[in-house]
């Protein structure tokens, strides 16, 4: 009797052994599946996502370029304006006489270069239109004072404290145009940003 007890103990633990295994191995197999289709959906999921995102950044892309071009094109202009200006500027504080053809040249430039950034001022960074307020208040009057001050040296006898007076006037106003290279670099870096030429 006991050792049909034990036969039976061994071929129930046999038994039990291999329903484990089984059930084991079945558990196992259905976890493999079930991870499986959860990485097929997450990556499904993604992949839907990131088509979304495509299709989003290719519609903005397709909307938002022209405005791109536009300010690309605005501060290509405005620099080009501001290079003119700064040769007419040179020219214009050293040439004599209200009535000079320089004088009008300047004040044509300048009034092309104030106008042509009021009309593009939005398309504009906020750092150019910092330097170019600070830069277009005071230029005119600068040179306006540069070349009044160059015909009161030329034009009248003046003592030597008159005189130093009067190049200090001078400087205040070369000053205000040494603004000028400051503008153009910044439009050189804004458009070289806006290009993706670093």
């Amino acid at each position: 009797m006991w050792e049909a007890i034990a036969a039976n103990a061994v071929v129930l633990g046999i038994l039990g052994f291999l329903f484990k295994s089984i059930f084991s191995h079945w558990l196992d197999k259905d976890v493999s599946k079930f991870k499986l289709k959860i990485e097929e959906d997450a990556k499904k999921t993604i992949a839907s996502y990131q088509s979304e995102l495509e299709k989003e950044r290719i519609r903005l892309q397709i909307s938002y370029g022209g405005i791109f071009e536009k300010q690309a094109n605005a501060i290509l202009e405005l620099f080009t304006l501001s290079v003119e200006f700064e040769k007419q500027v040179q020219r214009s504080t050293h040439t004599a006489g209200n009535k000079s053809e320089e004088y009008e040249k300047f004040i044509n430039c300048w009034q092309n270069l104030i106008g042509f950034y009021e009309k593009h001022k939005i398309l504009l960074p906020e750092s150019i239109e910092e330097i170019f307020e600070k830069f277009s208040n005071g230029t005119f009057w600068s040179v306006e004072e540069y070349r009044r001050t160059e015909q009161r040296i030329f034009g009248q006898n003046i003592t030597n404290e008159q005189l130093d007076k009067q190049f200090l006037k001078q400087d205040k106003a070369l000053a205000v145009l040494d603004q000028l290279p400051a503008l153009k670099k910044e439009l050189t870096s804004k458009l070289r940003s806006l290009v993706g030429v670093h």
